[in-house]
């Protein structure tokens, strides 16, 4: 009788299960959670980051601009950085005291506007009472808290942008030697990807230069125009909303509409009528320069869609706040730049090399 030498003899004890299994699957998860919770923390820090990078790259455009006219590069660099203080320096100089005056000027005059406002309302209840069912016992509430949440808006738009002083130590140093980070990139990247992440880089260099020039000649537009306007209707306040007319254009269509608010209900505490005319003012100024001047100056610069950055940057003031919303547009133009080399310029290359077969 033959023996199957491969069966096995007596009863088979199942695999022992390794005990490190599950222990590395706890901390592993472990890692991950604090992973995740430290990345929540310090995503302010990473959005202060991209920040500063962008500055830098929309200041490298002048940079090489004068580079090609035979200007060296640290020369370039701090002509370049030395105008963008100066700027800085002078927008300053001339804006920054006449806000803080007109804000002082806003904030004195405070209670008379809250006491014009719901003197407007009572008015308004009294003369239409089906209205009163929309307020509670028939009172115009108090919009104290309405004004106070206003201000700190303002005050905290103002201060993001003085924060923007803090980025200048890292814009400086990053326009200064750009070669050890732009060299730590190439670095991180495979060989056989290298030339395609230049092409990215490049392409989203050029976006975001052209996103950075608009913005700016669209700004000051929008700031001319508020201030002349709601100074012409004595609007308290002319100089502070113009001011925030000017920076909010960093964030695309829906930053103008946030704040048109303030003034708005500023006005409303003057004269409803006045309100009206500065909502349309808003209104058809917003939609003019969204639909018309601001596409003309950026031009198809960024070659982006604009529902896809009115998209974008809702998502991003959702998720982040008002810095998210202000990076939001640099961000579009930087991931739009990678997915289309890294993504479809490969896949298009391989539907022409199947073409020509």
């Amino acid at each position: 009788m033959a023996v199957d030498i491969n069966q096995p003899r007596g009863p088979v004890s199942p695999a022992p299960r390794p005990r490190g299994s599950w222990i590395g699957f706890v901390i592993t998860a472990a890692l991950a959670v604090a992973a995740l919770w430290f990345i929540e923390r310090i995503v302010t820090a990473l959005l202060l980051l991209f920040l500063v990078v962008v500055v830098s790259m929309a200041l490298s455009m002048p940079v090489q601009a004068l580079r090609r006219h035979g200007v060296p590069r640290r020369a370039a660099a701090a002509i370049v950085l030395a105008l963008f203080l100066a700027a800085l320096v002078l927008i300053g100089w001339l804006v920054i005291p006449r806000v803080a005056e007109q804000v002082a000027t806003l904030v004195d005059r405070l209670p008379e506007l809250i006491a014009g406002l719901n003197a407007q309302i009572a008015d308004l209840l009294s003369r239409y009472p089906d209205l009163q069912g929309w307020v509670a016992n028939g009172s115009p509430p108090d919009l104290g808290a309405a004004f106070e949440g206003v201000s700190n808006l303002s005050l905290r738009v103002l201060g993001g942008i003085a924060l923007t002083i803090i980025f200048l130590s890292g814009v400086i140093g990053l326009v200064s030697r750009p070669r050890p980070v732009l060299r730590f990139y190439i670095g991180s990247l495979p060989r056989q990807h290298r030339r395609t992440g230049v092409r990215a880089y490049r392409r989203a260099l050029r976006s975001i230069g052209g996103w950075a020039e608009a913005a700016f000649f669209v700004g000051m537009i929008e700031f001319v125009l508020v201030f002349v306007v709601l100074t012409w209707l004595d609007v308290p306040g002319a100089l502070v909303w113009a001011a925030l007319a000017f920076f909010v254009e960093f964030i695309p269509r829906i930053g103008n509409y946030l704040m048109s608010i303030p003034p708005v209900i500023v006005a409303l505490a003057v004269s409803p009528m006045l309100a009206v005319y500065v909502a349309l003012f808003y209104l058809v100024m917003g939609e003019v320069i969204g639909a018309f001047v601001a596409p003309r100056i950026g031009g198809a610069a960024m070659r982006i869609h604009p529902v896809l950055l009115l998209f974008n940057a809702l998502a991003f003031a959702l998720a982040f706040g008002l810095l998210g919303a202000l990076v939001a547009t640099p961000a579009a133009a930087v991931y739009t730049a990678f997915y289309s080399e890294f993504y479809l310029r490969r896949y298009r290359e391989a539907d022409r090399s199947e073409a020509e077969d």
